[in-house]
């Protein structure tokens, strides 16, 4: 099911749900002065990926995505 969500586009609210998880599951969201936000949040996003979703790794935040970090927290409580 979760191949199906895959390049399905998500609403702004879904996004920031998305890197909620994030941190929650333990990556940092808080950028360094040095690099500009959206591309921080991108580097998280393909982090992420490159951990969780080999199949794709594009930087782009998904249902997939969205729907697996979702999983990766409820099997953390």
């Amino acid at each position: 099911t979760l191949i199906k969500n895959r390049r399905n586009k998500i609403s702004i609210i879904d996004k920031n749900f998305f890197f909620n998880n994030l941190s929650r599951i333990g990556y940092s969201i808080k950028s360094p002065t040095k690099l500009k936000k959206d591309k921080f949040l991108k580097l998280k996003t393909i982090a992420f990926q490159r951990r969780f979703r080999q199949e794709l790794v594009n930087g782009k935040i998904d249902k997939e995505c969205l729907l697996i970090s979702e999983n990766l927290i409820k099997k953390l409580n």
